[in-house]
């Protein structure tokens, strides 16, 4: 009977693996389809419609070489890299605790519930003029409009998942003897790890949205400064290539985070399989 179901079992993870390797190939090929699809309507507009309009793809990429030649998308890229990871870290490291101790301690939690929903529905942009009164019009005033803009998610995220610990796993901790603070430490906040990562990339894509916001609003600087410029001066082929930079600038952190969640998180897979 082992005999004629270990070839079995062994051949299942194979299985698995062949599947998702297709999975990964038609997923690849679906979304190189799409850039070619793409491009092509860009070239189809700017042929109708003029370059204004649409620049062509072929300009875009000149200007893009040039850009980078020249060093005006590198030193712009450092400038918004500045903001936005002051603010992002800043953001995520007062998001998580808040989020920690609302979800924790679900008497604050209701308290604080209302404000914080109030101020997560507020736009960002709403802020500014108050902003700039407090911390100016340079960098102290982005990093402060790029944490208003992360921080928000990141604790409503984060209070969840603590909120929503696993009661198994808490039922389990009392059963061994666990104190509340080791069950705090020890068992809900590691069970929220995924909703707090998550919270983390929400508020990584919304971050750099907030970022390039201040940097528009604010004294013109880094990837926000040079597309206000190409737009005021309508070189849209400029304006396309620094848009480029910053949506590979967001795939990349989101991606990142993405990346880091998955990996943080199989302990909760494989503690759901168990199950």
């Amino acid at each position: 009977m082992r005999s004629k179901t270990s070839p079995d079992n062994a051949a299942a993870p194979r299985a698995g693996a062949r599947l998702h390797q297709s999975d990964v190939s038609w997923i690849t090929a679906a979304q190189v389809l799409i850039i070619i699809l793409i491009i092509t309507g860009m070239q189809v507009l700017n042929m109708t419609s003029g370059r204004l309009v649409m620049p062509a793809p072929a300009d875009i990429w000149r200007q893009s070489i040039a850009m980078w030649g020249d060093g005006s998308i590198p030193l712009a890229l450092g400038q918004t890299l500045g903001v936005l990871l002051l603010g992002f870290v800043t953001a995520a490291v007062s998001g998580v605790l808040a989020g920690i101790v609302l979800g924790g301690i679900p008497v604050l939690g209701r308290v604080f519930d209302p404000f914080v929903n109030a101020l997560n529905a507020t736009p960002s942009a709403a802020f500014i003029p108050l902003i700039i009164v407090w911390f100016g019009l340079y960098t102290e005033a982005k990093v402060a409009l790029v944490w208003n803009a992360a921080f928000f998610p990141i604790l409503i995220s984060t209070a969840s998942g603590v909120a929503n610990a696993n009661r198994d796993l808490i039922e389990m901790g009392q059963s061994f003897g666990a104190d509340r603070r080791r069950l705090f430490w020890q068992v809900m906040v590691p069970d929220a790890l995924p909703a707090i990562l998550s919270g983390l990339r929400i508020g990584a894509a919304i971050a750099i949205v907030g970022t390039v916001i201040a940097e528009l609003t604010m004294a013109q600087s880094g990837l926000g400064g040079l597309m206000i410029t190409a737009g005021n001066r309508f070189q849209m082929d400029r304006y396309f290539a620094v848009v480029i930079v910053m949506m590979a600038l967001g795939t990349a952190l989101t991606a990142g985070l993405r990346w880091v969640e998955r990996r943080f998180g199989q302990w909760r897979i494989a503690q759901a399989g168990g199950r």
